[in-house]
């Protein structure tokens, strides 16, 4: 091929690109001004944290270590603490559910969004909302770290019977570094279902307004649109108790190393990962309180 015929061609290729970037969005003054100096930062951290683990300094308490790039809270940095310490593989990660609403551009909130943009990951993002993928597709396809190579990007309701059909059917079966769940609602359900993929690390959500050790959940909602409804009128129904996930995480080979720091994310490792420096999580309830929606249906697992 000639050198003037590859010119030619990759001048097209940039034309191609040039006309899908959307440059109200790339006015931001927060969008992409950043990011080269924000992969640094992000690098010396994880450089800081090896050095630190030769050093005898680790572990850190989790509070000291979270912070947010685009995650709702402080996830983002309890993730690079915690890949820090035990290192990643294929650099894999799948997230159900993932929000838009925290900017007026709507930036994705976001477990794995971070990852993906300054740490060179890949994965599949799921959520149900056609406008949410809408949101994603736009932010991703003008992010110059994703413009060439976007996450998958799938809208569906996932329920306990398509949840590893959805995932094989975008490519993903094995091992994966990361899974995030987040669809305040059936998330315990979709959890026990879920077998396609084995994750290193979780991020799951559960019911913080359940302060208690009982192991609850709120039964599988079938019907998504009645379920809507009830969560309306009540708005701590959802999802299950932290003494539930921690039971059936555990069940499936994982302990519990980390939790945000306004209480309603948890972290998992694989049992086997990073003992030393992620020690296991003791929670001890301080106090006993529960939901406003104790009196509809729970079940206890």
């Amino acid at each position: 091929m000639s050198s003037l015929f590859k010119s030619f061609i990759y001048s097209l290729r940039r034309l191609w690109h040039f006309s899908r970037r959307d440059f109200t969005y790339l006015s931001h003054p927060l969008f992409n001004a950043n990011t080269n100096s924000d992969q640094l930062s992000q690098k010396q951290i994880v450089n800081q944290y090896l050095s630190m683990r030769k050093s005898g300094l680790l572990p850190l308490p989790t509070n000291q270590v979270g912070w947010r790039a685009f995650s709702q809270f402080d996830e983002d940095g309890i993730l690079l603490y915690i890949f820090s310490i035990i290192g990643s593989t294929n650099r894999l990660a799948v997230e159900i559910g993932a929000d838009c609403g925290g900017d007026f551009l709507e930036f994705p909130e976001s477990n794995i969004t971070n990852l993906l943009v300054n740490h060179d990951w890949h994965g599949l993002i799921i959520d149900a909302s056609a406008k949410n993928i809408k949101k994603l597709t736009r932010f991703f396809r003008n992010c110059r770290n994703t413009t060439y190579q976007p996450p998958i990007l799938k809208q569906a309701l996932i329920t306990r019977q398509n949840i590893n059909q959805i995932i094989k059917k975008s490519g993903l079966t094995g091992e994966i570094d990361l899974f995030s769940l987040d669809v305040d609602s059936n998330d315990y359900w979709l959890f026990e279902s879920l077998e396609i993929i084995q994750p290193r690390v979780l991020v799951l959500e559960f019911n913080q307004f359940w302060q208690s050790k009982d192991a609850v959940t709120i039964p599988y909602q079938e019907d998504a649109a009645a379920f809507t409804e009830l969560r309306n009128a009540n708005p701590d129904y959802f999802g299950a108790s932290l003494p539930a996930m921690v039971k059936l995480a555990k069940q499936k080979g994982y302990r519990l190393v980390a939790l945000n720091s306004f209480g309603h994310n948890a972290f998992f490792v694989k049992a086997n990962l990073g003992k030393k420096y992620l020690p296991t999580l003791q929670v001890k309830q301080t106090k006993t309180s529960y939901p406003k929606s104790k009196k509809l249906e729970w079940v206890r697992v």
